[in-house]
């Protein structure tokens, strides 16, 4: 790769020239000369039209720099120091800076005899306004969420966090797109060595093209291949900044308006920030309620399967009756009735998130009961098993993590199959090895599953059972021994 740098020119006209060789092609490259009182070129402002604001330009930044230029005794440092006061500067010393200023919606000023441009930031694109997140919805607390702008999501969340704590540290992914990322983390919180390994597997980012922090995402985590999330993303200040005071640490990407946060562990998917704002016995409740639902989404219909196929003895009788009684006539073995009411819930519930929003969520609902009842009235699948798969869906609506709900409706059909060879034996061994698996995922050098390391009893209560406010710890999330022995070693 050739990493040789083009110096800028200190003649106007051949720096143009340059400019429109390397956007050849372009269509939106825009260039404005600057001539003396003579008529000859004295400087060059070049942009791309669609990312600035050109009524701006021409109204507040050109008229004042061309009167400059066509002043007696003006002086390149005179023009510099207009430049200067008109906007944010931002020097680029060879072309490809001055390129990236240009594709970063700047405006890049070219002076006669000098062999530096000077750079102005003056955006124009549509930014989407604030508004409540889709995804995370919240009975009470704070309605922001963040957008697809960078600066205005940074600012979202140093307006919760007025400290001189909270660092900064900028990275640019993507060698095509040029994303910039901005890492955050308060300097008293975050352990220094999950926040070095965060900066080292940033660093080592190598991709064409960022639009989007699942990119990002899928690259840095430790487990790329595991259906379970390591790190969490959210659209919402409040939770970033309650994640940062537990030391973590939340990563930006520009043009996204999810916000990474690492490390992280399997209940925190399982907590959304709303938990925060209710009593805690209100909390508590519905936290075990989530957990409740968590093994309903995971198991139920496999369950069911198992024990109407191998263990009917462990049916109460008069449930096992009313079982056998909707069952007859049923041309198709249980096994059947759940996949193919399982693929039907999963394509209704897919096609209700493609379809226009004012109309999906009715097609959804009106789906499932027709196509539910006219399952059970043609013969094809019994009562029961319209039940079963009516609860297994509702109960994974209740997870507040879109990845980790996805991830339990993903699991669900190869226990179907396992309950339908091996029966509740399969299902017991299929379990403790979800487990074993979760327990040997680590976020960052922190154990995904919490366990008894934290030194104080709150910060393991605390992933669990939310205490009352005057009882919580600034719990502080620490990376492992053994993951600390192994960055030191690195």
């Amino acid at each position: 790769m050739d990493n040789r740098k083009t110096p800028i020119a200190p003649s106007v006209v051949r720096n143009v020239e340059t400019l429109r060789r390397r956007f050849a092609d372009h269509g939106s490259i825009s260039f404005h000369l600057f001539e003396s009182r003579a008529g000859e070129p004295v400087a060059a402002a070049a942009y791309v039209n669609v990312l600035v604001d050109e009524k701006r330009l021409y109204r507040q930044l050109i008229p004042p720099i061309a009167e400059r230029f066509r002043a007696d005794g003006a002086d390149i440092e005179s023009v510099a120091e207009a430049v200067r006061a008109l906007g944010i500067e931002q020097p680029a010393s060879d072309m490809e800076e001055a390129e990236r200023l240009i594709t970063d919606a700047c405006i890049v000023l070219f002076i006669e005899g000098m062999t530096e441009a000077l750079g102005m930031n003056l955006p124009g694109y549509g930014r989407r306004a604030i508004e409540e997140p889709m995804l995370e919805v919240s009975v009470r607390g704070p309605r922001a969420g963040f957008i697809e702008d960078l600066n205005t999501n940074m600012g979202l969340i140093y307006r919760r966090l007025k400290t001189s704590k909270l660092k900064s540290k900028s990275y640019v992914v993507g060698n095509e797109s040029r994303t910039d990322v901005k890492l955050l983390y308060l300097e008293d919180q975050a352990d220094v060595r999950v926040l070095r390994e965060i900066e080292r597997r940033l660093a080592a980012v190598r991709l064409n093209v960022v639009v989007d922090s699942a990119q990002i995402e899928e690259w840095i985590q430790d487990s790329p291949y595991s259906p379970f999330s390591q790190i969490q993303n959210t659209e919402r200040p409040d939770r970033v900044a309650t994640a940062l005071n537990q030391g973590k640490v939340a990563i930006l990407t520009d043009g996204s308006p999810n916000v990474l946060l690492a490390p992280a562990i399997f209940t925190d998917f399982l907590h959304p920030s709303e938990d925060l704002y209710e009593k805690f016995y209100f909390a508590n409740f519905l936290r075990g309620l989530r957990v409740i639902t968590l093994f309903v989404s995971l198991f139920l219909p496999s369950v069911y399967i198992a024990l109407t196929t191998f263990h009917l003895e462990m049916i109460p009788t008069p449930l096992m009756l009313t079982f056998l009684s909707t069952k007859a006539g049923i041309p198709l073995p249980t096994f059947l009735e759940a996949l193919l009411m399982e693929i039907a819930f999963e394509v209704l519930r897919e096609a209700s998130l493609r379809l226009p929003q004012a109309i999906g969520q009715s097609v959804s609902i009106v789906g499932a009961l027709i196509i539910g009842e006219a399952a059970v009235q043609s013969g094809i699948v019994s009562r029961p098993m319209v039940i079963v798969v009516a609860l297994t869906g509702i109960a994974s609506f209740t997870i507040p993590s879109f990845n980790t709900a996805i991830t339990l409706r993903m699991l669900r059909f190869p226990l179907i199959f396992v309950a339908a060879w091996t029966g509740v034996l399969g299902i017991a061994l299929s379990m403790f090895a979800l487990v074993l698996h979760l327990c040997s995922l680590k976020s960052f050098g922190v154990y995904y599953m919490p366990t008894l390391e934290p030194k104080r009893w709150r910060d393991v209560v605390g992933h669990y059972v939310l205490l009352p406010i005057r009882h919580r710890s600034l719990s502080k999330t620490e990376a492992s021994p053994e993951s600390r022995e192994g960055l030191e070693h690195e």
